[in-house]
């Protein structure tokens, strides 16, 4: 089962957004900031991270920026409200930028994502 670490700084976007990836078939990391994203990131074997934009003290790009030093190949979505607004120099960080009003583009992207990521899982 692939493993989505989901980083957003508001606690009802991230509940809602784990349990439509866990009803997808996907199982789930939360955190609530970019430095305890981080830090499960290190900690745990993740396939793909969805990305919140506007966060506190770590916004989305200096996320995004950390994990291209560290795992290159992870695929990352940008997870925003304002998808309209990102700057060329976030979305270079990036693989794709989803809007928050749409769990099932989200959804499609995850699994096309998941499906070319060159550390996939198998379910077993």
């Amino acid at each position: 089962m692939a493993c989505i670490l989901c980083v957003d700084d508001k606690q009802d976007v991230l509940a809602s957004l784990a349990e439509v990836l866990r009803a997808s078939g996907y199982s789930t990391l939360t955190a609530l900031s970019g430095n305890q994203g981080l830090r499960l990131l290190l900690q745990n074997s993740v396939d793909l991270v969805v990305l919140d934009y506007e966060m506190p003290a770590m916004n989305g790009d200096l996320v995004a920026q950390a994990i291209r030093r560290s795992k290159p190949e992870l695929p990352i979505i940008l997870f925003t409200g304002i998808s309209d607004d990102i700057p060329d120099s976030v979305r270079q960080n990036v693989n794709v930028v989803v809007s928050k009003v749409d769990f099932g583009e989200l959804l499609a992207v995850v699994g096309k994502l998941i499906k070319k990521s060159p550390g996939k899982r198998e379910a077993t």
